[in-house]
C-alpha cells in the first residue's frame, strides 16, 4: 500500500462524515421517452469499464479500511420513486446523499424519480473516495454513449482507459519521493506560515464536529461580460480561471478590508495524460494567497492571482495532508485557510461539459448540486462553463454565515464581472460600500 493509498483509506468519526461530505453526485433530468431498462444497462457497463466503481470496503483497524474490487459483470440497482413535484425530488435526493455509503456495497448508487411519463430525475451518487469531478465528467461521458449504444445509436469507440488507480498512486508516490518531491515540500514549507486568514466565519468553528447542511445562491453572468472578462485574461497572458479567482479574491477584500487574502482550490492534478480517463479521487486541495497593495485595481488583483495559480499549480501535486506537518501550521489553521473556496469545473479531453450531453431522444439537463447536503467549505463559488458563457453557484453552510451577507457576496461578485468588463482597472473600493 503506498504513502497516498495510506491517507485516502484513513476513516474519520462517521458524525463528521455524515451528511454527505463523502457525496460526488451527477444529477439530470430527462425530458422525452426514457428507455429506463436502456439506462440500466448502461450503467452496468459504466461500472464495468471503471476499476473504481467495483471497489468496496472493510474496516481493517482503528479508522482504516481495506479495499476489494469485485470482478467485472455487477449489477448496479436503479431504483424508481414516483413523486409527484421537483421539491419532493429535491427532499429525496438531498436525504440520500446525506445517507452514509455502504462500505460492502458498490461506492455509487443510482436513483430515478419519475414525474411524469415524459420527465425523470436521475441522481448517480459517487463516493468522494473513488471520484472527483473530473472524474464525474468521464462518467457522465461514458453514460451517455453507453444509453446511445444500447438504444440503437451507431456510437464511436470509448478512449482507452490506460491506468488504473494503483498506478496513477504508485508514479505519484514515486514521483513525490525524488526531487519534484523535494521541490513541493520546500515551496509549500515556505508558504505553509501564510496560510492564515481571519476570514468572515461568524460561528465559532468547534473542530471535528458535524458539518451544517449548505445552501446556495445562484449566480448570472450576461454573455458578453464573459466574452470580455476572456478577453481581458488573454491580454494579460492568463486563462478564464485566474480571472474568475481574481474577482473572488476583490470581492473578498470589498467584504473585509483586508489585504492578505487566502482561498483553496481544487485542481484536477492530472498532469500525466495515462490517467485522463481513468475514473479516480486524484485532485488535490490546493492553496492561494494574495497580498493585495492599499487601494488594488481589479488588473492589479488579476496579475497577483495570475501568479499565484501558476505557483499553486505547479505544485499541485503534493498531498494536502502533509502540509499541516508543515511549519507554521495545526489542523485548526489549515481548516481556517480552507473556510473559502473556489472552484471550476475542468473539463478532461473527449468529453462534454457538466451542462452538455447527448441522450438519444431525450432533452438531458444537467442540475446543480441541491441544497441541504453538507460541503467540506463553509464558503464554496463554484463556477461552470457552459455553452452560452458561465453559471456560478455560492455554496454557503447554514448557520456560519448570515444569510444576508451571502447574498452581498454573490450580488457583489455579479457586479464586479459587469464592471471588470467594462473597465478592467477599476478601483476595488468602490465595492467596500456594499459591506459597510
Amino acid at each position: 500500500m503506498t504513502e497516498s493509498d495510506k491517507h485516502r483509506l484513513m476513516v474519520p468519526d462517521d458524525k463528521v462524515l455524515a451528511g454527505g461530505l463523502m457525496s460526488v453526485p451527477i444529477l439530470y433530468r430527462f425530458r422525452g421517452p426514457l428507455d429506463r431498462a436502456a439506462l440500466s444497462r448502461a450503467l452496468d457497463r459504466v461500472v464495468d469499464r471503471h476499476v473504481s466503481l467495483r471497489i468496496t470496503y472493510e474496516r481493517a483497524g482503528l479508522r482504516r479500511l481495506r479495499e476489494h474490487v469485485l470482478p467485472p459483470g455487477v449489477h448496479l440497482p436503479l431504483t424508481e420513486t414516483v413523486v409527484s413535484e421537483p421539491a419532493e425530488a429535491e427532499r429525496l435526493m438531498a436525504a440520500r446523499m446525506a445517507e452514509m455509503f455502504d462500505p460492502d456495497g458498490l461506492p455509487l448508487t443510482a436513483d430515478l424519480y419519475r414525474l411524469a411519463d415524459t420527465e425523470h430525475l436521475l441522481l448517480i451518487n459517487v463516493n468522494h473516495r473513488v471520484t472527483d469531478a473530473w472524474s464525474n465528467a468521464l462518467i457522465r461521458r461514458d453514460l451517455a454513449r453507453f444509453y446511445n449504444a444500447e438504444t440503437g445509436v451507431a456510437t464511436d469507440p470509448l478512449p482507452a482507459v490506460e491506468w488504473l488507480p494503483g498506478d496513477y498512486y504508485a508514479w505519484r508516490d514515486a514521483r513525490l519521493a525524488g526531487e519534484p518531491g523535494r521541490r513541493h515540500a520546500e515551496y509549500w514549507d515556505r508558504q505553509a506560515p501564510r496560510l492564515k486568514w481571519a476570514g468572515l466565519r461568524q460561528r465559532t468553528e468547534k473542530f471535528g464536529e458535524r458539518r451544517p447542511p449548505s445552501r446556495v445562491v445562484d449566480i448570472a453572468f450576461a454573455p458578453g461580460d464573459v466574452a470580455a472578462l476572456r478577453e481581458l485574461a488573454a491580454a494579460e497572458r492568463t486563462t478564464s480561471f485566474a480571472a474568475l479567482l481574481a474577482l473572488w479574491f476583490g470581492v473578498l477584500h470589498a467584504a473585509t478590508e483586508e489585504l492578505g487574502l487566502v482561498v483553496c482550490s481544487i485542481h484536477a492534478n492530472r498532469i500525466r495524460p495515462e490517467a485522463w480517463n481513468t475514473v479516480g479521487q486524484f485532485a488535490n486541495l490546493t492553496y492561494l494567497r494574495v497580498d493585495l497593495p492599499a487601494e488594488p485595481t481589479f488588473r492589479d488583483v488579476l496579475r497577483l492571482t495570475r501568479t499565484a495559480s501558476l505557483e499553486a499549480m505547479a505544485h499541485q501535486e503534493y498531498p494536502v495532508f502533509n502540509v499541516v506537518t508543515h511549519p507554521g501550521t495545526t489542523p485548526r489553521t489549515v481548516s481556517r485557510a480552507g473556510e473559502v473556496a473556489f472552484n471550476m469545473l475542468a473539463t478532461p479531453p473527449n468529453a462534454d461539459g457538466a451542462a452538455v450531453a447527448d441522450f438519444n431522444g431525450l432533452e438531458a439537463v444537467a442540475l446543480p448540486f441541491p441544497a441541504g447536503v453538507s460541503s467540506h467549505f463553509d464558503l464554496e463559488l463554484f463556477i461552470t462553463p457552459r455553452p452560452d458563457g458561465l453559471s456560478g453557484v455560492l455554496r454557503w453552510a447554514e448557520g456560519v454565515y448570515e444569510p444576508e451577507l451571502v447574498a452581498a457576496l454573490a450580488d457583489t461578485y455579479a457586479s464586479m464581472v459587469s464592471a471588470v468588463a467594462q473597465d478592467p482597472d477599476v478601483a476595488l473600493s468602490g465595492f467596500l460600500k456594499r459591506f459597510r
